[in-house]
């Protein structure tokens, strides 16, 4: 008669793979793992896109306190902050154009920040206080104590 005999195909089960179906769920345990970590690192990227300023004005704040940690005098004039170095130097900080800049000995002119709607500088007795707002709506606020007081 026939010879009937069975041949193996790729979609049968045999005995022999023991540990197989765990092997298959820990990688794809890893595998969503990994797919879920990646979506959380877009969805940071997608909301810090929205607040580009922020990092921005945070090295504002850096600059202007290492600006006063070295100045040996701090002064306001006509919405312009000045610093006087121990090297002599007259470090300007002003706004124009909707950009905040830093200006040394009225040479050149570095862009700190930008889209900035406003910008104030307000002399105190005893500290300055430096309001900032962006265009998108934030606001921020920097204060620098006196020197000498």
């Amino acid at each position: 008669m026939l010879n009937n005999k069975k041949q193996p195909h790729a979609y049968m089960v045999s005995k022999n793979e023991k540990g197989y179906l765990i092997f298959e769920v820990m990688f794809s345990t890893i595998c969503l793992s990994m797919m879920l970590i990646w979506l959380g690192q877009i969805l940071i990227l997608w909301h810090q896109n929205e607040n580009d300023s922020l990092p921005q004005v945070y090295h504002f704040h850096h600059l202007i306190e290492l600006e006063a940690e070295t100045a040996e005098s701090i002064s306001v004039q006509h919405n312009q902050l000045y610093f006087i170095q121990t090297t002599g130097e007259r470090v300007t900080i002003s706004y124009h154009n909707y950009k905040i800049r830093r200006q040394v000995d009225s040479k050149g002119q570095e862009e700190i920040v930008r889209d900035i709607s406003d910008f104030e500088i307000i002399d105190r007795k005893f500290d300055i206080v430096i309001r900032i707002k962006t265009q998108s709506g934030e606001a921020f606020e920097k204060y620098l104590f006196k020197k000498g007081l």
